[in-house]
């Protein structure tokens, strides 16, 4: 079913053979993918570029984690979105342009978040914290996790527009957040701020998120800056 990948690949070319065969319906809505072992086994590559290339894909709600697998969940009609997704994957990125828009939106995402959140996006984001301190000791599930938090954090604040621009950048910090993390004090420093946040959400109180969010971009830019 799957030819090699080229030793030379890197995890952003596993995504694009995996959207490149959901385009020619190699893999289909619903389709069971092979264990890791065999994926790496056919495509030759590591587990660890596998595994990242599976975390890129889950991020752009190509792929589901279920309890028996791992399935393919993409509407063939949204592969054009997709492949717009990957394009940012495969680009070198500004970063210093990333934390330059996040300080401008991500405030007031966290004010807006906790004036008009529900009871199922508290319960979401409750449920992404939980997520977290599994993955303290695994940066790379981590920083998925912690995407996953600020997409659902912009969902909540019940603005489209805002949620389809983090939507489309959503690569782009998990990669931001992967790299920028390297020790288990930066990350729990960072998930006791989420944890924070979350607390934030709860009360209603727009005063406390927007200044736990400015607290956290802060930290986060000072690590990018230290480390650059």
């Amino acid at each position: 079913m799957f030819k090699a990948i080229e030793k030379k690949s890197v995890p952003e070319q596993v995504v694009a053979y995996i959207l490149d065969s959901i385009s020619n319906n190699t893999l289909r809505e619903d389709d069971k993918l092979p264990s890791e072992r065999l994926l790496c086994e056919e495509l030759r590559v590591s587990r660890s570029s596998l595994r990242e290339g599976l975390i890129i894909l889950e991020l752009m709600n190509v792929i589901e984690k279920r309890n028996d697998g791992t399935y393919i969940k993409i509407e063939n009609g949204n592969i054009i979105k997709e492949a717009i997704d990957l394009s940012f994957a495969v680009t070198p990125i500004n970063y210093f342009e990333l934390i330059e828009v996040r300080n401008l939106l991500e405030a007031e995402s966290a004010v807006l978040a906790a004036k008009n959140a529900t009871i199922s996006d508290i319960k979401k984001l409750d449920c992404l914290c939980q997520e977290m301190k599994k993955h303290i000791a695994n940066v790379k599930e981590y920083a998925a996790v912690s995407t996953e938090f600020h997409i659902a954090v912009a969902k909540a604040t019940k603005n489209d527009i805002l949620y389809q621009i983090f939507e489309t950048i959503r690569y782009i910090m998990y990669d931001y957040q992967k790299d920028n993390m390297m020790t288990k004090d930066e990350i729990l420093r960072s998930y006791n701020e989420h944890i924070e946040l979350l607390e934030a959400f709860k009360a209603k109180d727009m005063q406390r998120a927007d200044e736990i969010m400015r607290r956290h971009l802060e930290y986060t830019q000072n690590l990018y800056e230290n480390k650059n």
